[in-house]
């Protein structure tokens, strides 16, 4: 929620979440009907250019970057995991595209690697412990025959970065 209030109030209109397929197979999840809800309630529009389809490999990721910026380029990106953030923001920089210069880019999560990253890389912080902690519990129960179906939360913190900034002028 403070990530998505951050670019809306950057003047960001056009958001595009970039997740792995398996996060798409049924539709958009929860953190991604969640940020649709935000930007509606901003009067963004959302839709397939939100929330691009792209095959989870290499190759179907870098085309779809490209493709995403061949007509009406995106003035913020929030990718999901911090080597598809990494290979984005990489593979933007080669074709000019920087970061926060022509797009802003925030990580889903966060990554040792972002403390030795300039520019400093805006992400979402959260604790892993607990969630794999309930992973275990849940095998575990799993393997004993026993139905769990108890959802976990843990509590996520954005950690803004230089890779947000303003709407590059004339977009």
């Amino acid at each position: 929620h403070v990530a998505v209030s951050r670019l809306i109030g950057l003047g960001h209109r056009r958001i595009v979440l970039i997740v792995r397929e398996s996060h798409r197979t049924t539709g958009p999840g929860k953190v991604e009907r969640t940020i649709f809800r935000q930007m509606a309630a901003h009067g963004l529009p959302t839709g397939s250019y939100n929330l691009p389809e792209w095959k989870d490999n290499p190759g179907e990721f870098y085309r779809r970057l490209d493709e995403l910026f061949r007509v009406t380029p995106p003035t913020a990106m929030m990718i999901d995991e911090p080597f598809l953030f990494h290979a984005a923001k990489d593979h933007l920089a080669q074709r000019g595209i920087l970061a926060p210069k022509h797009v802003s880019l925030i990580c889903s999560d966060p990554d040792p690697t972002f403390a030795w990253s300039r520019p400093s890389i805006a992400h979402i912080r959260w604790d892993h412990r607990p969630v794999v902690r309930r992973v275990v519990r849940w095998t575990n129960n799993v393997a004993q025959g026993k139905k769990d179906i108890r959802q976990s939360f843990t509590k996520a913190e954005y950690v803004d970065g230089e890779t947000v900034g303003k709407v590059p002028d004339g977009t």
